[in-house]
């Protein structure tokens, strides 16, 4: 798989998901802020997830082939061997990708230092620290949690992850006690919910899936969810929904008036969905906090949509392509019924057939890649053509065949002491090929001698001897292969291998020189 068409198919299997967690996102409209924001926390969890489930998981394909039309076969070179190379497009779509995500990485990162600047230079609100204190304990938190006060602020945030922090404006010591407890509620309900990780998750997904709308409308659906959430909190502890809407709407007016964003911290009011978090409060609505049953089961319908999802290979996004050709003999002779495998490179796709009676072959639906084709025949030698699949393109692959090559092997039996006959005994192997090959034929064989003192001394062993066997049937250019055999022995089989004759290789009705090697044995009894 080519790296574009698995960004493509990571893309694909993500806005299924979203979708799905859209769908239930609206199912689930009845339920509290608290489990629509855990559901959105956990749907882009999985979008993180994905890539790597992708890769970790079988695949379960349902694309069925497609034949493509003869008009978009396209003429390629040839090929015999060929080392693989990268696709032209992956260089660059891999680039943009990585320039996307850089972008979009920078302007979190951006929020995050000036938050973190903000932190720094903030001074210490003694005068919230007890009620803050106070507030923790009942919510649970056993963090430590600082309450600053800076005039860089202009609302109320919180900030940081694993050491938290409530970063009031300044003039806050000025507010009255319930507006102060109200503003120290909300951002300490953020902290308690870890609102913040989910935040920081949020703005991963985003940073990677820069591309995808669905992803940046679920930050935002993350958002909304998280300030519902914590408006619940904080009406679960017995403020009135009227003074704490009068609080939020003051609040947003100073936001107004010093406009930034605030891509690292939580902030009380924000502007943008003000007017619906006013209305909910109002609202008959569940604000009961997510329970550990709600959340297992969020989880594990997540999971259980995950798992297939990425399993799914679903090939229609990618248009499939396909490889075709032909397979010829030396004399450029079509052959049929030669079988043919294709194979991936990684392994996952495999498909075989048979030239037909015109020697040709063709597969269809393949998947964009890089693949290796095997063609077998018998009495041919095997051939290894390394070719790759474009999307919408059938690509021509030519096999050319070479006649395999000829064995022969005769024995000849010595005794000791020698007062008997030596006794040659043959076998000869015959190439057995297709199409318009006929094998070569052994019609003279001598067999060599075994004088009597080599065998009263114990010499025995196999030579090997190769040799091309001519258009006229004779050995031509003998080559003896074995090492460690007796000299004598070497000559006495080349000097008999020389008188062989045989009926040569014919090629279409023309005669063609053939490799052949022999093994002549002698070897006592």
């Amino acid at each position: 798989m080519t790296q574009i068409s698995w960004l493509g198919e990571v893309a694909s299997k993500g806005t299924a998901i979203l979708a799905a967690a859209f769908v239930a996102a609206a199912l689930l409209r009845r339920a509290s802020a608290a489990a629509r924001h855990f559901l959105w926390t956990e749907t882009l969890c999985a979008l993180l997830l994905l890539p790597l489930v992708i890769w970790i998981t079988p695949s379960w394909k349902i694309a069925p082939a497609v034949l493509l039309p003869a008009s978009q076969v396209s003429e390629v070179t040839t090929l015999v061997v060929r080392p693989h190379t990268a696709s032209p497009l992956t260089i660059p779509w891999l680039l943009l990708w990585a320039l996307g995500a850089a972008v979009a990485g920078t302007r979190f990162a951006t929020g995050a230092a000036y938050t973190r600047r903000l932190v720094r230079r903030s001074a210490h609100a003694g005068y919230a620290a007890t009620a803050a204190a106070e507030i923790a304990r009942a919510l649970g938190i056993r963090r430590k949690v600082t309450v600053l006060e800076s005039e860089a602020a202009p609302v109320p945030l919180a900030c940081g992850v694993l050491c938290p922090a409530v970063v009031l404006p300044r003039g806050a010591s000025e507010w009255p006690a319930t507006r102060l407890v109200t503003v120290l509620r909300h951002e300490l309900a953020h902290i308690r919910r870890w609102d913040l990780a989910a935040q920081a998750l949020a703005q991963v997904v985003c940073s990677l899936y820069w591309f995808h709308p669905l992803a940046w409308l679920a930050a935002r659906k993350l958002r909304q969810e998280r300030e519902r959430a914590c408006d619940d909190a904080v009406l679960a502890a017995g403020i009135a929904p009227h003074d704490y809407a009068a609080e939020l709407v003051d609040l947003a007016r100073g936001l107004a008036s010093r406009r930034r964003s605030w891509a690292n911290a939580s902030a009380m009011a924000e502007t943008s969905d003000l007017e619906s978090r006013v209305r909910a409060l109002f609202e008959r609505r569940n604000r009961r906090p997510l329970g550990i049953k709600g959340a297992i089961a969020i989880e594990l319908a997540v999971l259980a949509l995950l798992l297939p999802v990425a399993a799914l290979k679903i090939h229609a996004q990618t248009p499939g392509g396909g490889l075709a050709g032909i397979v010829v003999d030396p004399s450029g002779a079509r052959v049929p019924n030669a079988k043919v495998v294709v194979q991936n490179l990684n392994g996952t796709t495999q498909q075989t057939i048979m030239s037909d009676a015109a020697g040709e072959y063709r597969f269809n639906g393949l998947l964009p890649g890089d693949y290796t084709l095997q063609i077998d025949m018998r009495g041919f030698k095997r051939a290894r053509i390394n070719a790759t699949v474009v999307a919408g393109q059938v690509s021509r692959i030519d096999g050319r065949l070479a006649v395999g090559d000829v064995s022969e092997s005769i024995t000849v039996t010595g005794v000791k002491p020698p007062t008997v006959t030596p006794n040659v005994m043959g076998t000869h192997e015959r190439i057995r090929v297709g199409g318009n090959v006929q094998p070569v034929m052994l019609v003279k064989q001598t067999p060599p001698e075994y004088p009597a003192e080599l065998q009263q001394a114990g010499v025995q062993g196999i030579v090997t001897i190769q040799a091309i066997i001519s258009k006229d049937g004779e050995p031509l250019n003998p080559r003896v292969l074995s090492t460690n055999v007796d000299p004598r022995l070497i000559q006495l089989a080349l000097s008999a291998y020389q008188q062989w004759r045989y009926k040569p290789a014919l090629l279409n009705g023309e005669p063609i020189e053939t490799l052949t090697k022999v093994d002549i044995e002698f070897t006592l009894n």
